[in-house]
């Protein structure tokens, strides 16, 4: 007679399936940057592969490309990565040997924020989720249309020039005339952005009527000047300012989130957006980050430009919450800091 014998398991089901879901866990962080994506405005990153102790990525633009490097893991896989080989030489990379890059996960968007040697923040890398299986390089994977989404955020919005209201949609300028009832537009172009022999987007908008309009992002809005196009003997082409054509002035300050640049307090900027802005306007969004939460400004400049934008800045001096900066406006304003250190002249030593 075959004897049965009853083990009594020495783990609860409960425990079973904890350690279950440790493994599954375990062997799915081995594969977390792997076919990911991750940009800073202007330069994109690519994992390319990945294993227990570190990852291959490449590194470049929309026009150029190919940079590898390898960044090692730390024992806590996910926690940070530190890079451990940089790829040619003569490149500009984002990432630097003396580099830490720590994952996270800020107002609901996955970034990799890049510390510099002093371990002071130099960039923020968001996650991009490609909608193609492209080459990695080629502008159909998307990632034009992470820059041109910069540059739309940067210029829509409604605008005055004297007797003209001016409004920029994501595809068209639309403009009315305020000496009149309003109604429909007296003029209106179509606009496209316009991008250049390195394949990136300019400071340009070509309108449908064939010309087209450099613009400059200004404290009051942008300031629109007359194209001129030069042509090189093999064609190269390309368009610098030529006459001012107007100053508009932004007066679509209805946001949900009151200011110019609302977007500094509700989601993670890049450096490829911040350095579209002259100094003196990152200045003021670095400010309105505290203006929105009714700081008191010691320079008056400043006070008088918040006291014009309308009663949004009273009403928060009102109720000031400055011990109340989300991660968001934290980082945001430590990027800021380093975007405009490094505009700063080098101190000549002594």
């Amino acid at each position: 007679m075959a004897m049965i014998l009853h083990f009594k398991p020495r783990l609860s089901i409960r425990q079973l399936f904890f350690l279950a879901c440790l493994f599954v866990g375990t062997v799915a962080m081995g594969q977390q940057y792997k076919g990911t994506y991750w940009h800073n405005g202007s330069t994109f990153i690519t994992v390319l592969d990945e294993n227990d102790s570190a990852i291959v990525t490449v590194e470049g633009n929309l026009h150029e490309g190919g940079n590898a490097q390898s960044w090692a893991k730390a024992e806590v896989p996910g926690d940070f990565l530190r890079p451990n080989q940089i790829g040619n030489a003569w490149t500009d990379t984002i990432i630097h040997y003396n580099d830490l890059i720590i994952r996270k996960t800020i107002g609901g968007q996955e970034c990799l924020l890049v510390y510099g040697r002093t371990r002071t923040l130099e960039d923020i890398l968001l996650r991009y989720d490609g909608r193609s299986a492209n080459n990695w390089y080629e502008q159909s994977h998307g990632f034009d249309s992470v820059l041109e989404a910069d540059i739309h955020r940067q210029i829509e919005g409604t605008y005055r020039d004297g007797l003209e209201a001016w409004r920029i949609t994501h595809d068209s300028i639309l403009i009315y005339s305020l000496s009149s009832l309003p109604g429909q537009p007296h003029r209106s172009y179509a606009y496209s952005i316009r991008w250049g022999e390195t394949d990136m987007p300019e400071h340009v908008l070509t309108l449908s009527d064939g010309r087209n309009l450099c613009y400059k992002l200004t404290a009051e809005g942008l300031d629109f000047y007359h194209g001129i196009i030069h042509v090189e003997e093999n064609d190269l082409e390309w368009i610098t300012r030529g006459d001012l054509l107007c100053q508009l002035h932004k007066t679509g300050l209805d946001n949900q989130v009151p200011g110019r640049w609302p977007e500094a307090s509700t989601m993670l900027l890049t450096r490829g957006y911040l350095e579209a802005y002259p100094s003196e306007v990152l200045r003021l969004i670095s400010n309105e980050i505290f203006a929105r939460h009714g700081s008191a400004f010691s320079d008056s400049k400043l006070t008088a430009f918040f006291q014009s934008e309308g009663s949004w800045y009273s009403t928060a001096m009102s109720n000031p919450t400055l011990d109340q900066l989300s991660d968001i406006e934290e980082l945001n304003l430590q990027l800021i800091g380093a975007v405009e250190k490094e505009r700063k002249p080098a101190r000549a030593n002594r």
